[in-house]
């Protein structure tokens, strides 16, 4: 992000030298939209990772110590003199160049900071020539099982729901596996009111910032927009419904990563992520640690959607 604009607005309260100035190395293209516009900010946490900034109460930055880019996180060079100092609901001003704290006296300058994009990275495109077949994907989520800490849920139902041969022939008593494969049948028939109950079960499921539920469905409006051609007649119609549901009945972090989501603004493990498992049986080294570490469970949830959406883009019958 670069201006010409003075930010002597940031300067003309307390004292007119922040303490500290930091410079920030990148920022997602979506945060610089978003600071263009704002006003204020208050921290609403603080971790070993990085901050989360609530921007005029309607959009969360993560100010990050971590090299992972995305659309609403501004990568920083990690100064535990200052940073370490910030405390939950610290109060700030949004200027023309950067944020402007006033506890510490600190400033963040975004004016040089490199604008990341991850539609300039992946595009959305049609089908590869050879899509993954079930079995193949089966065995990538089987392998990140193996390979995390614990067994996640939804990469568990995921597999019962895609490996079609291994569908129980009686109704499901999980209600996990029963909306998952609600979610694969409706993608299959472009059934909105199907995938409409399945946003609302999942919308808000699970614990922390980001659900399990929001971060699967967030797998799935992904693929959506990076498979527009497979899912053509319902791709925008399901996307909004799903945006619509995480925006009513989950966090403000998971409705703004959505959002962004719709547009193919996506963090970049997780746009890694998709182009994995679209050649399942090649998988790099950095997209599996990527999917493993984001999060407690985020990039396995997000992968389990991705999953289930290709899967289902192989029977497709829009």
């Amino acid at each position: 992000m670069s201006t010409d604009e003075s930010h002597i607005d940031c300067l003309t309260t307390g004292r007119n030298t922040p303490d500290f100035t930091l410079s920030a190395a990148t920022i997602g293209l979506k945060a610089v939209d978003i600071l263009s516009q704002a006003k204020t900010f208050i921290i609403r946490g603080v971790t070993s990772r990085g901050v989360f900034v609530a921007v005029d109460d309607k959009v969360i930055l993560f100010l990050s110590k971590e090299r992972f880019k995305g659309p609403l996180i501004v990568n920083l060079p990690w100064d535990p003199v200052v940073l370490d100092q910030i405390a939950i609901q610290a109060e700030g001003r949004v200027c023309s160049r950067g944020l402007r704290f006033s506890s510490p006296n600190l400033f963040i300058d975004i004016s040089r900071a490199e604008a990341w994009s991850a539609c300039s990275q992946w595009n959305s495109s049609p089908l590869p020539g050879s899509m993954p077949t079930n079995q193949q994907i089966s065995a990538f989520l089987r392998m990140l099982q193996s390979r995390a800490e614990s067994p996640n849920e939804m990469v568990a139902a995921a597999l019962r729901v895609i490996q079609t041969d291994n569908l129980p022939q009686r109704p499901e008593s999980d209600e996990t596996i029963q909306h998952l494969s609600q979610a694969y049948l409706s993608l299959q028939t472009g059934d909105m009111p199907a995938l409409q109950s399945v946003a609302h079960f999942l919308a808000g499921r699970g614990r922390g910032l980001t659900p399990s539920g929001d971060d699967f469905l967030l797998g799935l409006v992904y693929g959506l927009f990076m498979l527009p051609n497979q899912f053509q007649s319902i791709r925008e119609i399901a996307s909004a419904a799903i945006v619509d549901q995480v925006r009513t009945r989950s966090t403000l972090i998971s409705a703004n990563l959505v959002e962004c989501a719709a547009m193919g603004e996506v963090d970049e493990r997780l746009g890694a992520a998709f182009q994995t498992l679209l050649h399942p049986d090649s998988p790099s080294d950095t997209a599996i640690h990527g999917i493993l570490g984001w999060g407690s469970s985020s990039g396995m949830d997000a992968s389990a959607g991705m999953a289930v959406l290709i899967a289902a883009a192989n029977e497709n019958i829009d």
